[in-house]
This record gives structure tokens, C-alpha cells and sequence, in this order.
């Protein structure tokens, strides 16, 4: 590629997961993120956030982690 094909933005578009946008950057998970899948689209929590809502740590530890504390992430 060159220099200013890769200064374009990059677009992100997933038919599977029904999303798309412009990336920003990419980064790394400061803390483990957990899904609850009660939202559609789902918000992902910390284990902090998730025992301040009421959450116990049986309940938490039967959640889904969606993205582990050092991951690389795109940020939207």
C-alpha cells in the first residue's frame, strides 16, 4: 500500500455482529470486560461495575467474558 492509502480511515463493518464505523485508534483493555446480555446491544462491565449494580461474585463468575484485561481493542 502506499503512504496515502495507509493515511485513509479505517472503516469497520461486521454483518455478523451488526455493526460498523469509523476506527479511531487501537489500544489495549485496561480491565476484563464482562457481558450480562441484557441489553441489546449489550454494554460490557468491569467486575466493579458489575458488583456496584448488585451482582454477586457466584453470578459474576458464570458471566461471559468478552474482552480480557490486555486484549487489543479498536476504539469506534
Amino acid at each position: 500500500m502506499s503512504k496515502e492509502e495507509l493515511n485513509q480511515p479505517i472503516l469497520f463493518n461486521s454483518e455478523q455482529y451488526h455493526m460498523s464505523g469509523l476506527i479511531i485508534g487501537f489500544g489495549k483493555a485496561r480491565a476484563t470486560l464482562y457481558n450480562t446480555y441484557e441489553d441489546d446491544p449489550s454494554d460490557l462491565y468491569t467486575k466493579k461495575q458489575l458488583k456496584d449494580n448488585g451482582y454477586d461474585k457466584e453470578e459474576i463468575e458464570k458471566m461471559d467474558i468478552d474482552i480480557n484485561r490486555g486484549d487489543f481493542v479498536m476504539k469506534f
